[in-house]
């Protein structure tokens, strides 16, 4: 089980040094199908041949580029060299794999065995070398941007992500090297003793180099006005580049440092934090328990720091709100005393708005600077508000439409509340109103709630406004009855009743011959709260009255009319009728048809 899982090891550093150097990954997958029909020994023959010539090539590639090391040429040649390294590493790991197949065939390996001890022990050594050199760099740049010139510092910047990821790549070779030498059997304790020692101290270093990055970005984001400073967004783009690259780091580091057993649970909390996304390390235990504790802990030395400032701030807050409202009470009593006393004559619901109004508008500048003690920006806030309230007044144009019908009803007064109006369709007693909309209470004690649009945009009947109303009544008299009797009899109903006003004077006249009777048209003034007081006395009396006086009051009436003729009644016809309506009083009449005739 141990080789199994070692040479699944050394495929996977195999295959994962193909993808750091670029190269396509389906090179074992091709090279396994072409080698199917091979035996192991000759597919190890084959591979020791290529090694062989291999390994001679980069020999002279060493000498050119140790030759032109200063040049444009020795870049290019530096990258060339870096590629066929990484494509010898890969051939060595699968030599490894098919020495350990061999040696399970029971082939002859020796040679080969130790072609790859060779090989691995001389690549070790390199690696070795440039990972110091790799980390030495590390320091060093992070040494410059710390203490430099700012020019130093910008410069070195850059160059140290590029070492960070170099140093990435050969402690990735470092361990698989380790893991094909520990195949095959080599002595490789000096090396995992060092591995693992390496691992702490820089996981340390990265964990505090990490650290000291978010607080970078951290102090950037917390300055004012930062979201338009151009520099500011520049400066947090490459933190959140770098605060990347060294999360990538440790977890690296994480993963190295479980195959040795060490605790990472730490390191694990550290990323997550400095990163703020959660990842699966968060189902780990001592990771959960420890990210709680760190917050816990953060928040307590938050409120230590800030909570004197924290209190005193929300006391401000308080403060300025009740100083305001109090203002807000104060200013609403003033505007109230001042339209009392005010010759305007502004209805009541004009001085309700107005005295509520100066309420709140004292109160939202209250709210706007209490907030401002809590720190936060008004400007923005304002800001924000009023593209809010552009977007809300957008989708809410018929309530703004009903509040604009509101402000023309407080402004004009064409009513008042208690006042009887015909309006919207609707007829009913005003029982209360505001900027969207007017509740009516009809005559039955409904209240009906009619939009303002609907009042304003057609046409208003205040019944109540004035203080005098004319009562307007029609009584008819027979055509046979006395005229003078009859209006002796009305001037004196309405004379006597105690609510008819004397001035403007009452009018009592003949006004036409209607169909079935001659009337007279009564119109008394009252006090408009006494109109139908006035109108249900005066038509009581005028029955009374004149049933006792004699005069009658006539109601439509059919008088039939029915003729006989003698030719027409012996041929055995019916009679000939007639019928017409006759403006009489009394009884209805059938005359006789002798008589008729």
């Amino acid at each position: 089980m141990h080789t199994r899982t070692t040479r699944t090891r050394i495929l996977w550093t195999a295959l994962a040094l193909c993808i750091v150097s670029g190269a396509p990954s389906t090179t074992f997958a091709q090279a396994g199908g072409a080698d199917a029909e091979k035996s192991v020994a000759e597919q190890i023959e084959e591979l020791t041949a290529d090694l062989g010539a291999r390994e001679k090539e980069l020999g002279e590639l060493r000498k050119q580029v140790k030759k032109n090391d200063d040049s444009v040429e020795g870049e290019a040649l530096r990258s060339e060299l870096s590629d066929k390294e990484t494509r010898f590493r890969r051939e060595v790991a699968q030599l490894t794999e098919l020495v350990l197949e061999g040696d399970d065939a029971g082939a002859d390996t020796a040679q080969a065995r130790a072609l790859a001890e060779r090989l691995l022990e001389e690549d070790a050594t390199k690696i070795r070398k440039g990972k110091a050199d790799s980390e030495k760099r590390v320091l060093e740049l992070a040494n410059l941007v710390e203490n430099g010139t700012p020019e130093e510092a910008d410069k070195a910047r850059g160059e140290r992500d590029r070492a960070i990821m170099d140093a990435n790549d050969l402690l990735r070779q470092m361990q698989g090297s380790i893991d094909q030498r520990r195949s095959l059997g080599l002595d490789v304790e000096a090396d995992t003793a060092s591995m693992s020692k390496h691992l702490a101290t820089r996981a340390n270093f990265v964990a505090g180099y990490l650290q000291a990055t978010t607080e970078e970005i951290d102090d950037i984001s917390a300055r004012p006005g930062v979201d338009e400073d151009a520099e500011a967004q520049q400066a947090l783009s490459d933190l959140g580049d770098r605060r990347d690259l060294l999360a990538e780091t440790q977890r690296l580091n994480v993963d190295l440092m479980d195959q040795y057993g060490l605790d990472t649970a730490e390191l694990r909390r550290g990323i997550i934090s400095a990163t703020g996304k959660i990842s699966e390390d968060v189902l780990d235990k001592d990771v959960a328990v420890g990210l709680v504790e760190e917050w816990v802990a953060d928040a307590g030395e938050w409120l230590r720091t800030n909570g004197a400032s924290l209190v005193f701030q929300g006391l401000m807050f308080l403060l300025v709100l009740f100083a305001f409202w109090i203002l807000a009470k104060i200013g609403r009593g003033a505007v109230r005393r001042a339209l009392d006393r005010s010759s305007m004559g502004i209805s009541s619901l004009a001085k309700s708005f107005f005295i509520k109004s100066t309420g709140r508008l004292i109160m939202l500048l209250g709210f706007i600077i209490a907030i401002a003690q809590l720190g936060i920006e008004v400007g923005p806030l304002l800001a924000g508000l009023g593209i809010a309230g552009f977007v809300v007044g957008f989708a809410l144009q018929d309530t703004l439409s009903n509040f604009a019908s509101g402000m023309m009803i407080l402004i004009y007064r064409p009513f008042d509340v208690g006042d009887v109006i015909e309006a919207g369709g609707v007829m009913g007693k005003v029982n209360q109103m505001n900027l969207v909309s007017t509740m009516v209470l009809t005559f039955d004690n409904q209240l009906l709630v009619v939009p303002n649009t609907q009042i304003w945009g057609g046409v208003i009947r205040n019944v109540t406004h004035q203080d005098k109303r004319r009562v307007d009544m029609t009584f008819g008299i027979g055509y046979s009855d006395d005229i003078p009797a009859a209006e002796s009899v009305l001037t004196e109903i309405v004379g006597a009743h105690e609510k008819v006003l004397k001035d403007p004077e009452p009018v009592i006249r003949l006004h036409e011959l209607g169909d079935s009777s001659v009337n007279f048209i009564v119109r008394p003034w009252s006090k408009t709260d006494d109109y139908w007081d006035v109108y249900w006395d005066i038509t009581r009396s005028v029955k009374q009255r004149f049933d006792e006086e004699g005069i009658s009051i006539p109601f439509p009436q059919r008088d039939v009319h029915v003729f006989h003729e003698s030719a027409s009644s012996e041929g055995g016809e019916s009679p000939e009728v007639k019928q017409s309506d006759t403006p009489q009083s009394g009884q209805d009449v059938v005359p006789d048809s002798d008589d008729q005739e």
